[in-house]
């Protein structure tokens, strides 16, 4: 056996080094003995401290993107409340924060040198002393995962935001903190939610929260639907086209019914800014509107308001409601209405991937609840979101989900318990 370029000699705990000090020849004797040739370089005399199995350190291994995040003077951050498991994050990216087992002891040296290090070039002496200052058989590893949101929606759920005329005065409150308002800060939410700051503004805006005084709020389903059929009436009531809706003009109109932050919020939601040169060479801001996102607004309106509605006379009273030029399509109520073609006659009713639990195990039994045996293009939107990092819809269904072939040779997914 062949001893690389340095070597590390181990000493029995409870004994001073200093009284009984490792010699050269000692180390040279314990090689040869061992079988060691071709010795060369600093050699490291590795003695446990008197407590080595104590608890001041954590073993953390990380993955080469994370580390690299912490050299270049970045910060990760461990979030989890007293009744979660903690996860790690960085400025984009969430990790589970797991327990591991090796069965090798690692131990924890400091000052220990490697061949590539400049001090073990520029040691004096061939033989030094190490003290072992613990002994690990676990350490933690991380793994990305999906951020944990679910907590965001109840949160942002404790004071939607209803209008100015529906506001309590602030400073009234301050002194009271039973009546104190339940609103939160990007810090506040951070602090709460398991997720990156990357993945919680990418789900403040997924979910249509905007910014109010500081604070993120959502609107209020009923609000909403106002200050989106206000903008519409307007742009039917101006001739105007759903594709180029004037920004300025359309929010000099509205103001006096709703504070323009809110208009102008409403706009991005349900549309993009385009611009368009006009004739005296002026610039001016446009939304185009999506007519995906209104004809789902549409839909989400009638339906929010009934139980199961007749499919047929649905469609008809949908179409007819959008602004003209739009086409309702079936596939606008991918993941926000249910149908049943078989009943008599055919009906439609209200059922939002916004609604159904965060946690896969039970997001799947709610879904195999609500209807027991689902198609791919059907239950793709209500799972979609579900996916880990690296993991494709057929993994997560293959996981959750059993497959078939019903009567007609469709591929449908069912549970894998009975419920």
């Amino acid at each position: 056996m062949e001893l690389a370029s340095y070597s590390s000699i181990w000493k029995k705990p409870g004994k001073n080094m200093a009284d009984h000090p490792r010699t050269l020849e000692d180390v040279n004797k314990l090689a040869d003995a061992a079988g060691l040739v071709n010795r060369k370089g600093l050699v490291q005399v590795l003695q446990f401290s008197h407590n080595p199995n104590n608890d001041d350190y954590k073993l953390l291994e990380l993955p080469s993107c994370i580390l690299d995040t912490l050299k270049v003077g970045n910060s990760v951050t461990i979030r989890g409340d007293h009744q979660d498991e903690a996860v790690l994050c960085t400025d984009n990216a969430t990790y589970d924060l797991k327990m591991a087992d090796t069965s090798n002891s690692l131990l924890l040296v400091p000052n220990c040198v490697l061949p590539k290090d400049e001090a073990f070039k520029s040691e004096d002496s061939p033989l030094v002393l190490r003290e072992v200052s613990s002994c690990h058989t676990t350490y933690f590893e991380v793994k990305q995962r999906r951020p944990r949101l679910e907590k965001l929606k109840y949160l942002l759920a404790e004071e939607l935001y209803k209008g100015p005329e529906n506001e309590q005065n602030e400073d009234h409150l301050q002194d009271d903190p039973v009546k104190r308002r339940s609103v939160y800060t990007l810090y506040d939410l951070l602090s709460k939610v398991q997720a990156s700051e990357a993945e919680l503004l990418e789900a403040l805006k997924k979910i249509e929260a905007l910014e109010i005084d500081g604070h993120w709020r959502l609107l209020d389903a009923d609000y909403k639907d106002r200050v989106v059929t206000g903008i519409l009436t307007l742009l039917e009531e101006k001739d105007w086209s759903y594709e180029a809706v004037p920004v300025k003009e359309c929010c000099d109109i509205l103001e006096e019914l709703e504070p323009r932050n809110i208009l102008e919020h409403c706009l991005n939601c349900y549309g993009e800014i385009t611009s368009m040169d006009t004739d005296s060479g002026d610039n001016i801001v446009h939304y185009s509107l999506s007519e995906d996102k209104i004809c789902r607004f549409y839909a989400e309106y009638l339906l929010r308001q009934a139980g199961r509605f007749n499919y047929h006379e649905f469609m008809d009273s949908w179409q007819q409601s959008v602004p003209e030029g739009m086409t309702t399509k079936p596939e606008h109520l991918a993941g926000i209405a249910l149908t049943d073609m078989k009943s008599l006659p055919p009906v439609i009713w209200h059922f939002p991937a916004s609604d159904l639990p965060d946690d896969p195990v039970l997001r799947f039994m709610k879904l195999f609840k609500v209807q027991p045996k689902w198609t791919f293009d059907e239950i793709q939107p209500y799972i979609q979101d579900l996916a880990a990092p690296g993991q494709s819809l057929n993994a997560l269904l293959m996981k959750h989900a059993r497959s078939s072939t019903d009567v007609t040779g469709v591929k449908v997914y069912n549970s894998k318990k009975l419920l």
